[in-house]
């Protein structure tokens, strides 16, 4: 039997016109009736044919040898290709793709990621969970913290405050630190870190200074983030999806890249609504054990909305990176849930 088709030499681009002859167990190429390589048809890889492409030998020495016609198929092809051909052709099979390929998505992105996330999370030494909580301070501070300009008594009362929620809840102080910083980006605002640190804005200190048990809900909500480790669940949501999408679609460059250096991850991204849920749910049973008012947060998050509301209708410049809000649940249904 006798093949045309285009010869390709090892470790080149340049072709020269062929016939593949197939003799038995063996494949001869030749070009002007002179014998230019002869292969064994066991050492030789087929790739899987589609329509409206020619089936393409590989030779173990790295040549290629590719059918004029594409519609021509080796009389050595295995089961497996013509499988992958039929249901390239099939109505049937390219209607349930289109069907179940989203379908799949989602079922990985949305359920067999997250449980991944926390998985992994479980499984993190806590040096690890430190490092990417610095990783993840550092560049938030050096882009939109500066210096506190809360006085000292003032962040010494809530300190104080901190301390004691920290003592009745249980919670260790060497994880759980409280910091003060002035932030034009955050306003008036307040954040956990992966490993723990709790960021105070002086803008949210000074809201709240006559609102002492408000202040207290915040930081038990911040307090929530840390206990359900939400900010190393979402990066480590992120890698492993960024992940999934790169084996799918077949782009397998930088993984290692995104596995390593996904601690700055945080900065780049609020928490889902679910885990905002999570957050306010802890702080609402927290307040009702140390015996406080689930009002303290309604409270809160009703100030935060009036000064957010105040500062967007008089300044329009906002740092999506760093604009936390935008992935809570609504305040009106956080505040309805806390005053139920």
């Amino acid at each position: 039997m006798h093949v045309q088709g285009h010869y390709f030499p090892k470790a080149s681009s340049n072709y020269q016109q062929g016939v593949a002859n197939i003799r038995d167990t063996l494949v001869e190429i030749s070009h002007d009736d002179q014998l230019i390589s002869s292969y064994a048809i066991s050492d030789i890889t087929l790739t899987s044919g589609l329509a409206g492409l020619a089936d393409e030998l590989r030779f173990d020495d790295g040549s290629r040898f590719i059918p004029s016609d594409v519609n021509y198929r080796w009389p050595f092809k295995t089961d497996k290709h013509d499988l992958l051909e039929r249901l390239e052709k099939s109505k049937w099979a390219i209607l349930a793709a289109i069907i179940f390929t989203p379908l799949f998505m989602w079922l990985m992105l949305y359920k067999v990621v997250p449980a991944i996330a926390v998985y992994s999370v479980d499984t993190l030494p806590r040096s690890v969970v430190e490092q990417m909580g610095e990783q993840s301070f550092t560049l938030i501070e050096k882009l939109a913290l500066d210096e506190s300009e809360l006085p000292i008594d003032q962040q010494a009362k809530v300190q104080q405050h901190f301390n004691t929620m920290l003592n009745e809840l249980s919670l260790e102080p060497s994880v759980y630190r409280l910091s003060f910083y002035k932030s034009e980006s955050f306003g008036a605002n307040a954040f956990a870190m992966p490993h723990g640190r709790i960021v105070v804005t002086d803008e949210l200190a000074n809201l709240l200074a006559d609102k002492p048990d408000a202040l207290k809900a915040v930081l038990l909500h911040e307090i929530g983030h840390v206990v359900h480790q939400h900010s190393v669940r979402m990066t480590a949501q992120s890698a492993a999806s960024t992940i999934v999408l790169a084996v799918i679609f077949g782009d397998l460059e930088g993984i290692a890249e995104v596995a390593l250096g996904t601690g700055a991850t945080f900065a780049q991204q609020g928490f889902s609504r679910d885990m905002e849920r999570e957050a306010d749910s802890y702080a609402l049973i927290q307040l009702e054990h140390l015996g406080y008012s689930s009002n303290d947060f309604a409270d809160a998050i009703q100030a935060l909305q009036s000064a957010h509301t105040s500062e967007n209708e008089h300044i329009e410049k906002v740092n999506n990176l760093l604009e936390y809000l935008s992935s809570h649940p609504s305040a009106q249904e956080r505040i309805d849930n806390a005053r139920k």
